[in-house]
């Protein structure tokens, strides 16, 4: 009986350490794999300021496209660059974390930016994994 039970955790152990494996090593999705839905950086703004959970719904964790102007460059705490878009409100704007750490992004400049969207934040709509399109 002991035996049978400690045969049966130690399978439940292999498996989970299989799972948790593959977990690990699986790929991950990519922005530019995906069909994006396209966005100017206002309009993506006032989809969210409007009605954030039913904007949550609809972009949360899927692949956007964000047409709009650069207006700060800046590093995140990871030191990648992040770059944020200009909204019609001065004091938010399209956060725009970026994948490659060496990009070179101009401020002022018009650009389209895609990343995965992770929702509303105190200073504006976040995206990660960013890159630029056409890049």
């Amino acid at each position: 009986m002991v035996k049978t039970i400690l045969a049966i955790i130690g399978f439940i152990i292999v498996l989970g350490g299989a799972v948790g494996y593959y977990m690990w090593n699986k790929p991950h999705p990519k922005a530019e794999n995906a069909k994006a839905i396209l966005f100017k950086a206002d309009d993506l703004f006032k989809e969210y300021t409007k009605d954030e959970k039913a904007a949550d719904a609809k972009y949360l964790n899927k692949v956007i496209e964000v047409t709009g102007t650069v207006g700060e460059v800046d590093k995140n705490q990871d030191g990648g660059i992040m770059a944020v878009l200009q909204t019609s409100d001065p004091t938010t704007g399209i956060q725009c974390s970026m994948r490659d750490k060496n990009i070179n992004i101009e401020k002022g400049k018009e650009m389209t930016i895609r990343g995965f969207c992770t929702g509303n934040g105190i200073t504006g709509v976040s995206l990660t994994d960013c890159i630029i399109k056409g890049q």
